[in-house]
């Protein structure tokens, strides 16, 4: 039996047989479509995150001082492994046996500095290979730290004085404006450390205030301000596997004695923490979005079943087959899905300034999403019309008008 268009156009007429209750309709849905697109989008990232963070923290492997954290508390005993902790050290790290399992090596060097002056007396010059992932002390790591202005440190700057500060170091110890922060280029500013100028390129954000009070340097320019010569003061090895993290401590153990040798499989970061939080709260919109599209479209077809009921009767009097029935509340169900997606899409456009202040994921790039959401909702639409099809092909024709 061919298809018959005439039960898809009377279904796409009937959606507008009722024109104000299809639209508020349509606008309820497409903010539960937007809102599971943002909440589906943050959830998959934030899901991605944790796993890309938890591999990446579990095989990441710290080596200081040895004695650096000792019963005087931070700074306050002199570090067994002070004088023999250098590019010696280095050395060493790359000729131990497990040393094809290492993928990443990052050697960094440290200098406080006080000012009474200012509210947050304590911040931190941290030297670097321009091309290594920015640290803050006392985090597991901080490659997630967001550059909020300018630009961070490339290849070309090895050796220049120049500098990425923490958004409160830039805020309290430079003449930059708090408006600058968030534009691309910044205003030239320069800041002194141990007497030597350098020129702020770029700023940075963690979120934590200790975190975001510090200063990176290329590590020469480094070397050169503060004659460090050839001491280091941490090195990160970051392994292939974790499996083969336990084996690689081991011998960083055994063959450098002046180190501690510390895996931070147990730690957790700030970015790990906020990170979690995102996903069980994404994830649980999820779950409450998807009940309330269900349960709005089955609310809607509860309003009209009585009247599909009868309309179904009088078609079954006049010779409709079941079939063309079910094609008739299907196409109607298409419709208001299909409109009420358009919307929710572009609902999600203008949600993207505002979505990306809150959330660390990227909207226009994952289409999926709104697919997602808009299978999800034709089933609601599917879910919601099967008891008025069901009981209303089940009915004979004269019952049918008989309730009306």
């Amino acid at each position: 039996m061919p298809f018959c268009l005439y039960p898809v156009k009377r279904g796409v007429r009937n959606l507008f047989r009722t024109p104000y209750r299809s639209v508020i309709v349509m606008m309820l849905l497409a903010g539960i479509i937007a809102a599971f697109t943002v909440m589906w989008e943050a959830s998959g990232n934030s899901q991605a995150e944790l796993r890309r963070l938890e591999s990446k923290v579990r095989t990441v492997i710290e080596l200081r001082e040895a004695g650096a954290f000792g019963t005087g508390g931070f700074g306050g005993d002199k570090p067994v492994g002070e004088h023999d902790f250098t590019y010696n050290t280095l050395a060493k790290v790359k000729s131990i046996p497990g040393a094809a399992h290492l993928t990443r090596i990052d050697e960094y060097v440290y200098a406080t500095q006080i000012d009474t002056s200012k509210p947050n007396i304590y911040s931190m010059v941290i030297g670097m290979r321009p091309d290594a992932e920015m640290r803050a002390i006392g985090e597991i790591d901080y490659e997630h730290a967001s550059i909020v202005g300018g630009r961070g440190l490339a290849l070309e700057d090895a050796g220049q004085n120049v500098a990425v500060v923490g958004r409160l170091y830039a805020l309290q110890r430079t003449d930059i404006p708090e408006a600058a922060i968030g534009v691309k280029t910044l205003p030239a500013a320069m800041i002194l450390l141990n007497g030597v100028t350098f020129t702020v390129i770029g700023i940075y954000e963690t979120g934590n205030a200790f975190g975001d009070n510090h200063v990176f340097v290329p590590i020469t320019a480094f070397q050169r301000a503060f004659r460090s010569g050839q001491k280091l003061s941490k090195i990160f090895v970051t392994v292939d596997s974790v499996r083969h993290v336990e084996q690689v401590a081991q011998e960083l153990k055994a063959r450098i004695a002046e180190t501690d040798v510390v895996t931070t499989a147990q730690e957790v970061s700030t970015a790990r923490k906020s990170t979690e939080s995102i996903a069980a709260i994404s994830h649980y919109g999820v779950i409450v979005l998807f009940f309330g599209g269900a349960l709005l479209i089955s609310l809607l077809m509860a309003l009209v079943t009585k009247e599909r009921v009868w309309e179904i009767g009088v078609l079954k009097a006049i010779g409709a087959s079941n079939r063309e029935i079910v094609i008739q509340f299907m196409a109607e169900t298409l419709v208001l899905v299909a409109i009420s997606g358009l919307i929710g899409i572009g609902l999600v456009w203008l949600m993207v300034p505002w979505v990306h202040q809150l959330l660390p994921i990227s909207l226009p790039e994952r289409w999926s999403s709104a697919l997602v959401a808009l299978v999800t909702t034709l089933l609601f639409g599917l879910l919601g019309i099967a008891y008025p099809v069901l009981r209303g092909i089940k009915t004979s024709p004269l019952e049918a008008i008989r309730e009306e």
